[in-house]
């Protein structure tokens, strides 16, 4: 049994590999994980900015209607670990 703690390692590292590390990293100035306990399971996101405009601060939103031309999205069950990836918008 995993503690939310531990989901939340586990399914950022999923959603960092499955958006490639290195592309990560490059642009980890402009990326945002995100979590969430959802009773049997955490919920993990990470966002990453790579536009031209990523270091445009003249009108920050912060709300569920922002978006990140990069994401991954994904599922970690408490009972075994199990990672099921939702929704994933990758670079080639």
């Amino acid at each position: 049994m995993l503690t939310y703690e531990q989901a939340k390692k586990i399914g950022q590292e999923a959603c960092i590999d499955r958006l490639g590390r290195d592309f990560v990293m490059k642009y980890r100035d402009t990326s945002c994980p995100a979590f969430s306990d959802m009773g049997d399971y955490a919920d993990c996101f990470v966002g990453v900015d790579n536009s031209e405009s990523r270091y445009d601060y003249s009108n920050v939103t912060l709300d569920s209607n922002s978006k990140f031309p990069y994401s991954a999205e994904c599922t970690v069950r408490y009972d075994d670990g199990k990672v099921e990836f939702l929704e994933c918008i990758v670079p080639k």
